[in-house]
């Protein structure tokens, strides 16, 4: 098997993160902070610990690290918390994922795509301008990292804008924590999943709140502290972790974060998606889904005319044993400004850190075939 999905999961994960899991099974399967006993305590230790390593990557305090299952669970945490009523706007880029579209047409707000030039990918900054004087939204959500192209969003410059109206900024990192490095600067929260390019386990993810926004709670229940309180405690993290934590995933974070800072892994990954990217533009028939020139982040969505993104998809695993992502990724606004619908949405090969030059020319040789 050649594994190109690394976007949806990475795969295989460090070896020291199998080893941490098995680990953890053992040795940190207590409820942390829901016992006297030194197991509850060295669990609760290791999640302090893993907060810290996590908030260490912007730069902020470990008790702005709020832990869930997923960045689906993340952003309806935050976006259901933000009290957000039909009569608010949200600012979305055409670039978002269904955690963020459903959510927010759950709630019912009024959703405004900002203006990307469908030539450049620039955002009009003048009339993005604009826009935040008229609708004045009350908040703003965009990806670092498209999971559909690998395009990295002009996000610093977007919530430069969004912070003068006082725009409540949220960064989807689910594609970039951990490998890519971020700014925090007018970010009010960050999300993060672990089974993604933090190299650790399902089930496991989070988001950052960056100033200590307060949320409206969206999930209420046991915390192991301060139980005669019917109300939820009012500290952070405490305050939006109901629930026994995941310690088995924390520590598989834990222990990727680690390895993550052993080697230059944004590096390595840049040198494949350009050798990537040249050898597909070798080839006629395929068109890439970037704008002229640029060198996309991890990952690369193309078609070959006279298929459908599902017919390439088919032919290359069941002939080749290379698995690529195929259809609309879970992305509803993309498929128009990239003009992808007419082959029912894209072929996605997204690199990891242990893919090789040689399984690059694997596949384009696969693909030369398949359009022979």
């Amino acid at each position: 098997m050649i594994y190109f999905d690394n976007a949806a999961t990475t795969y295989p994960k460090p070896e020291s993160v199998y080893e941490a899991i098995n680990f953890a099974m053992k040795q940190y399967s207590f409820n942390a902070g829901r016992g006297v006993y030194q197991e509850a305590k060295k669990t609760f230790d290791m999640i302090e610990d893993t907060r810290s390593k996590i908030a260490s990557l912007v730069g902020v305090d470990g008790n702005n690290v709020i832990f869930t299952s997923s960045a689906t669970e993340s952003l309806n945490n935050i976006l259901y918390g933000l009290g957000l009523s039909k009569n608010d706007c949200v600012f979305v880029s055409p670039f978002e994922h269904n955690a963020v579209i459903r959510t927010l047409h759950k709630i019912g707000v009024k959703v405004l795509v900002m203006p990307f030039n469908k030539q450049t990918w620039k955002i009009d900054e003048d009339e993005l301008n604009d826009l935040y004087v008229i609708k004045k939204p009350k908040a703003t959500v965009i990806s670092h990292i498209s999971n559909v192209t690998g395009y990295e969003l002009p996000y610093e410059t977007i919530f430069d804008i969004a912070k003068k109206y006082e725009s409540i900024t949220v960064l989807d990192c689910a594609q970039s924590y951990g490998i890519y490095p971020v700014n925090k600067k007018n970010v009010d929260f960050i999300i993060f999943a672990g089974h993604k390019s933090l190299y650790a386990m399902f089930g496991i993810a989070g988001y950052i709140n960056i100033n200590n926004v307060s949320l409206v709670l969206y999930k209420v229940g046991g915390t192991g502290s301060d139980s005669l309180n019917p109300e939820m405690p009012n500290n952070m993290p405490t305050r939006y972790e109901a629930g026994s934590l995941n310690s088995v995933g924390i520590y598989s974070i834990n222990r990727s974060i680690e390895y993550l800072k052993s080697e230059d892994f944004a590096g390595k990954e840049a040198a494949l998606i350009e050798y990537l990217l040249k050898q597909l533009k070798d080839i006629s028939s395929i068109k890439i889904h970037l704008p002229n020139g640029y060198i996309s982040k991890g990952i690369v969505s193309f078609n070959i005319e006279g298929f459908t993104s599902s017919e390439v998809g088919t032919l290359l695993s069941e002939d080749y044993g290379i698995c690529v992502r195929t259809g609309y990724h879970c992305a509803p606004f993309i498929h128009e400004f990239i003009d992808s619908n007419v082959y029912n949405g894209t072929v996605r090969v997204s690199i990891g850190i242990y893919n090789t030059k040689a399984e690059i020319d694997s596949l384009i040789n696969a693909i030369k075939e398949v359009i022979a």
